[in-house]
């Protein structure tokens, strides 16, 4: 069972620039000690390293910057696309290191219904 961390649709900074990480979200990502990176996992099992940036004046701000525009072009993600944070529950029982999972979509207008498909694996 998956528990979502964030849901958003991406905006062109996400796009170009940076993912934007809701403040809310750190409480419940955990980095190695002396790492500042997270490393989920997509619909397809392959594993992404993104870096874990926030300001240090007091307003965290997060951000995933290093390697999160190759999962951009990776998933060929445009501004819209749906983003969804995830950690497996049952993953952090025990002591063990929690397992995130990023999962990407796109809504489609077909014959005038709104699909959400997922977004190709790289």
């Amino acid at each position: 069972m998956a528990i979502v961390i964030f849901s958003k649709p991406l905006t062109k900074t996400d796009i170009e620039e940076r993912l934007a990480v809701p403040t809310h979200a750190l409480e419940h990502i955990n980095m190695p000690e002396g790492d500042n990176h997270v490393y989920p996992k997509d619909s397809g099992g392959r594993e992404w390293r993104f870096r874990c940036y926030t300001r240090p004046n007091g307003h965290p701000k997060p951000v995933f910057t290093t390697g999160w525009l190759d999962f951009v072009h990776a998933k060929g993600l445009q501004t819209g696309d749906q983003v969804t944070f995830s950690m497996l529950e049952d993953e952090n029982e025990g002591g063990g290191a929690p397992q995130y999972i990023i999962h990407a979509t796109r809504t489609i207008h077909l014959l005038g219904q709104q699909i959400v498909v997922d977004l190709p694996h790289p």
